[in-house]
């Protein structure tokens, strides 16, 4: 599995246009029969989904449905089973089970009194009433030892029923990720993502910021990309964001240089400045064993699935990559690339990551890009020159950017590889690869 998160610093750079026709590129590139279904096209822009409508794809369930199953059902869900805890070892605690420094009951009181009960819904669960009438009692329990006043209302909650309850909840609360993947036959590729702006609603913005919350998306997520062999990521302009932690399951990094102002450039260049920082101070932290939150919480999940080692790597080994669009001229790209040297040079940077960076793809300003139509984005096919430049960058990513020059190189070894045409027998060769790998 490879996971490429396509980024730009803002909007109308052409960042979702990349995304969609490498994606194409890349389906092309692999083949059908068998071999159906292995790229998945990820819209990560929780603002403003577009996508699907650029594909007139309209998926049964989108990323909206998902944030309503994962704040109702999985939430309340959740809520529930650490009120089960709390129950269980106050309830030891009244009984005389164990005393009032039990690690474990110091625990349950400290979730006890910092619960979030605003999404709360206990009218939809047997025990609901006896749970809320112990959550407004919070305020007057101020220690341990006052957890015995709740000897009354703990006596309502019968543990094993309620166990038995929160199972059967548990199974259907869950959201299943085949009802949120859509396959498009046109296209031979799937589509996750959303036609409806999830950050529309105001308790979705609210819940975005909670580690919890987002513990839960990410976890969804990294189920979908389980299912496939390559996934492209249309990431929100800027970065992920919020979402920060999801970069630390992307292999690749593909940075979308607009080369038709030199400020799209300057934002470019300080997206792929903050990427590096990001980078590096998750090391440090990791490395240190300092992560806070959901970063944490997110990294322990990911080390049970590769072990510490494997993850260490992958996370200091990330490739990073820059596609050039809109290019008129390869003066602008001699322009570009001395503007992201320059700057590299002024952090100090610029020997640690010349070797690291890899220029993958270009796209040069073409009329069919902007035409007006309901599939604008969707380019590849429609023009064989725009379809070749998109077949280099499908190249890279199946070469795992062996094949790509780097910052490294020269301006003239930058520009010959990236005016190449398809040479049928080197895609043919990667493909084979790709699939006897999966085989």
């Amino acid at each position: 599995m490879s996971i490429i998160s396509v980024v730009g610093p803002k909007g109308g750079i052409g960042k979702t246009t990349i995304s969609i026709n490498t994606t194409a590129a890349l389906t092309r590139a692999l083949g059908s029969g068998k071999n159906i279904n292995r790229i998945c096209l990820v819209d990560l822009d929780l603002r403003l989904p577009t996508i699907t409508s650029l594909l007139d794809s309209h998926p049964a369930k989108t990323f909206y449905d998902l944030f309503e199953c994962l704040d109702n059902k999985v939430y309340q869900v959740d809520f529930l089973r650490t009120v089960y805890q709390i129950v269980t070892w106050f309830e030891s605690y009244i009984d005389g089970d164990i005393s009032a420094s039990h690690d474990k009951l110091i625990d349950a009181f400290h979730h006890y009194k910092a619960m979030n009960t605003e999404l709360f819904m206990s009218s939809g669960f047997k025990f609901g009433n006896a749970i809320e009438e112990m959550l407004i009692q919070r305020s007057e329990i101020k220690s341990l030892s006052q957890i015995k006043a709740l000897r009354s209302t703990i006596r309502k909650i019968d543990l094993k029923e309620y166990r038995r309850l929160l199972e059967e909840m548990d199974k259907t609360a869950r959201p299943v990720m085949a009802e949120y993947i859509n396959y498009i036959e046109e296209y031979g590729f799937s589509i996750i993502g959303g036609e409806v702006p999830i950050l529309g609603k105001r308790g979705h913005r609210k819940r975005i910021n909670q580690p919890e919350f987002l513990l839960r998306f990410l976890e969804f997520l990294d189920g979908v990309f389980q299912k496939f062999e390559y996934v492209i990521v249309d990431t929100p302009a800027g970065g992920v964001n919020h979402l920060s932690s999801l970069m630390n399951v992307i292999d690749q990094v593909l940075f979308v240089f607009d080369l038709s102002n030199t400020i799209a450039i300057n934002g470019s260049i300080d997206a792929l400045h903050s990427f590096i920082d990001y980078y590096e101070e998750f090391q440090v932290d990791y490395a240190k064993g300092q992560l806070m939150g959901l970063d944490r919480a997110h990294v322990n999940r990911l080390i049970a699935q590769k072990g510490k080692g494997d993850l260490y790597q992958s996370i200091k080994n990330k490739k990073l990559g820059i596609v050039f669009n809109r290019c008129q001229n390869n003066q602008e790209i001699e322009n570009a690339l001395k503007m992201i040297r320059d700057y590299l040079t002024t952090l100090d940077k610029f020997h640690q990551y010349k070797s690291r960076i890899h220029i993958v793809g270009l796209v040069p300003q073409h009329k069919v890009i902007n035409i007006t139509n309901n599939r604008k984005s969707m380019f590849y096919n429609m023009d064989i020159a725009l379809s070749e430049r998109m077949d280099l960058v499908a190249k890279g990513i199946l070469s795992d950017n062996t094949i790509c020059p780097t910052l490294a190189d020269n301006d003239k070894t930058i520009i010959r590889y990236l005016s190449k045409f398809k040479k049928p027998q080197l895609l043919d060769r990667l493909t084979n690869k790709v699939a006897s790998n999966a085989n």
